[in-house]
């Protein structure tokens, strides 16, 4: 190896109570002075932030890929080879994966992509054009099916999944309502994205505002925050409607994450409950990007992000920020070089 390298990571110091806190990471560092033979070196540009890292730094095992005490946290990056013993691999590209909360990675090729800049800038392909876009595409084209006489629900609207769904459903040609956390995301939704109609859920009259707005019927509910939100929303499942279960940020942080207690209605209304998971779509990856990339150049879809611009200290507070709710779709910290 040519140089040698100081890499900075994030590690869970301690498991958070509620919504984590800056007090419950550290950021250590280390040398990097040697790679082994078929690896490279990747300088992390882009990391992205995912609420569902909060599941994963809970003190228990009920879940996979769980981070423990002095580990690294997980975290998709986008970042550039500076070094490469992989003939795959020139310095200079651009690749996406899930390497970590930290300024320097070593893969050895397995589970990261090359970023293909014609389709979209580097940064996008942690929203849009990643694992957020492609969860919206297969989740709404493949198993909810928007046609033109559906009324379709998406919760945690201005998100980076449901920034996207949305839009989809729209280009499907449904009638798209959505969720989120404050008049200003609302006006976004619609003004921005295209919604046709979207409501702050911290108004007392949200859900009797969605039911006028719908005529009482929802053929999809798109989940991604669960809670009370997904609980009222199931009072108005159409017949045979679905019920995607995307994610469930109001819960991440829950000691005691609950589920719905209006599931009846599922049972009237032959509505089914459905959950995904988009790596189950691996293989199908560059199909969606495909598409994805010709609705951008072709102004249908929009691929928000959320850019804040600093060092890797400040990954802690930008992930509380995520839970209250400040970003307008996909939030990105962009490291400064």
């Amino acid at each position: 190896m040519k140089n040698s390298y100081i890499n900075e990571k994030v590690v869970l110091s301690k498991y958070p109570s509620g919504i984590a806190k800056k007090e419950n990471f550290s950021v250590i560092k280390e040398d990097i002075n040697n790679i082994s033979k078929n690896d490279l070196l990747i300088k992390t540009k882009f990391i992205g932030l995912d609420a569902a890292l909060r599941l994963l730094i809970r003190d228990s095992d009920e879940f996979l890929f769980r981070v423990k005490e002095n580990d690294i946290l997980h975290g998709n990056i986008v970042g550039e080879v500076v070094e490469s013993n992989n003939s795959d691999f020139q310095i200079g590209d651009y690749v996406v994966g899930s390497l970590g909360i930290q300024t320097y990675a070593i893969s050895d090729g397995n589970g990261i992509e090359k970023v293909d800049v014609n389709f979209a800038p580097p940064e996008y392909w942690l929203g849009g054009m990643g694992i957020p876009g492609l969860t919206a595409y297969y989740a709404l084209l493949d198993i909810c099916k928007p046609t033109v006489d559906k009324n379709v629900l998406i919760t945690g609207a201005a998100g980076a999944v449901g920034s996207i769904a949305g839009q989809i459903a729209k280009i499907c040609g449904s009638k798209v309502f959505g969720t989120t956390s404050s008049q200003e995301k609302c006006n976004w939704l619609i003004n921005e994205l295209g919604y046709d109609y979207a409501f702050n859920y911290n108004d007392n009259d949200w859900f009797l505002k969605l039911k006028d707005a719908s005529e009482g019927k929802l053929d999809i509910i798109f989940d991604n925050s669960g809670g009370e939100v997904m609980n009222q929303s199931l009072k108005i499942i159409g017949m045979n409607g679905i019920v995607l279960l995307c994610g469930s940020t109001s819960q991440y942080y829950e000691d005691e994450m609950k589920g719905p207690s209006n599931y009846i209605w599922l049972g009237t209304m032959r509505a089914r409950l459905q959950g995904f998971v988009i790596f189950d779509y691996e293989n199908r990856y560059n199909e969606a990007r495909l598409n994805l990339a010709k609705w951008l150049k072709e102004d249908k879809i929009k691929m928000p992000n959320y850019i804040i611009q600093s060092s890797i200290d400040s990954f802690p507070s930008a992930f509380e920020d995520l839970f209250s709710g400040k970003n307008f779709g996909k939030m990105i910290l962009k490291l400064n070089d």
